[in-house]
């Protein structure tokens, strides 16, 4: 599993890669090195290249905090007031989910 330590440090950085053989050199070290890349233009910092292991840590935590902001736009204690089971939950031999 992917530690939060190797996204905290600093990436690497390397120029735009102007040949497919570079560009694939940079892939390497981000797989092997397991640290992002930073493409460079003329000196300005332009995109990042992170493993697909980077990516899932970044996707789960956007889709964290996209629940968090849904979650805060509920009006909790009126959703107790007028929240009901369904009527089927009490009803039957079925397991209950409570």
């Amino acid at each position: 599993m992917m530690t939060v330590q190797s996204l905290l440090s600093e990436p690497a950085r390397v120029d735009e890669p102007p040949a497919a053989r570079e560009f694939s050199d940079a892939l390497t070290q981000v797989v092997a090195d397991g640290k992002p890349v930073i493409v460079c233009r003329n000196g300005a910092d332009l995109a990042a290249v992170i493993s697909l292991q980077h990516l899932e840590l970044v996707r789960e935590a956007l889709a964290r905090r996209q629940l968090d902001d849904l979650a805060a736009q509920i009006d909790w204690e009126q959703a107790r007031k007028t929240m009901r089971p369904p009527q089927a939950w009490f009803e039957g031999d079925e397991p209950k989910p409570f």
